[in-house]
């Protein structure tokens, strides 16, 4: 058992990337958790003088905005809403694009041909612009930007999967399990997808970032929750004010340009951890 362990912490320590990437997302989710704790008022509420520059009062450590609210609060509660967001549309992405994949490249022929030009259909349409199309048409609030972003991020994740299923359709392992008799719902779920599953976590993980990102750019072109306080909404906010008050923008930026950077550092430590010929290099 020990043994194991002390080989699973060199093998992490040896992807700094995943360290790195793993401390900076640790820090944002314990911003996210805590917010209510140190930050229990509405974000949105009238905190203190208006344009209050860093520092210049301990009572508020990041200043306040043009309307006297506390940028620490904001960025505390952006980063719950900007988790909650990425990871739950991630997720929802994640189940659909595998499952379409899966049963496009196991069974291929008409399937595979009708389920392949649905994907393409979706793909044929840029993301951002379908989803302020998508949110123009249901209305902003966080549960319609989920859907939204889901509808625009599962064709990725299903034309990666189809791609995994393909490759491995054919592998003796499973042809052995088609003598045998298993059913094919069991071969896809407990023989192939399981050898399919690593590059579809690092695809997973960058999509996560993608979606908080376009989270805060819909939110700050207007498209998001008005009753939800987002780093995009903060960004939007302070645009006017950017001479004289940058830090307002600035801030939450930097809160996005971290989150982003921690997750695709995961990413790429995930693919040098599960690649098996990047181990082989190594």
């Amino acid at each position: 058992m020990m043994r194991r362990l002390r080989a699973m912490l060199q093998l992490i320590s040896a992807r700094w990337a995943l360290v790195i990437g793993g401390v900076l997302l640790s820090i944002v989710a314990l911003m996210a958790l805590s917010a209510n704790f140190f930050y229990p008022d509405d974000p949105l509420n009238m905190a203190g003088q208006p344009l209050l520059w860093p520092g210049q009062d301990i009572e508020y450590p990041l200043g306040t905005d043009s309307l006297g609210r506390d940028i620490s609060a904001g960025l505390f509660h952006g980063a719950r809403t900007s988790l909650l967001v990425g990871f739950i549309s991630t997720a929802v992405a994640l189940l659909v694009g595998t499952a379409v994949g899966a049963v496009a490249g196991y069974y291929e022929g008409l399937i595979d041909d009708i389920l392949m030009r649905i994907t393409e259909l979706f793909q044929t349409i840029p993301q951002f612009m379908l989803a302020i199309v998508l949110l123009a048409i249901l209305g902003p609030s966080i549960e319609m930007i989920i859907a939204a972003l889901t509808i625009v991020s599962w064709p990725v994740i299903a034309r990666l999967a189809r791609a995994e299923f393909i490759i491995l359709r054919n592998r003796e392992f499973v042809q052995s399990c088609k003598v045998i008799g298993m059913s094919d719902a069991r071969i896809i779920m407990a023989q192939i997808l399981p050898n399919a599953a690593p590059p579809i976590v690092v695809m997973s993980s960058i999509l996560i970032a993608t979606a908080i990102l376009m989270e805060a750019g819909l939110s700050f072109l207007g498209f998001g929750d008005p009753n939800v306080l987002t780093w995009g909404t903060m960004i939007g906010m302070g645009k006017d004010q950017l001479r004289e008050a940058w830090y307002i923008v600035v801030i939450p930026g930097l809160a996005l340009l971290v989150t982003a950077l921690a997750l695709n550092l995961v990413g790429e430590g995930l693919n040098d951890a599960l690649n098996p010929r990047l181990r082989e290099q190594r």
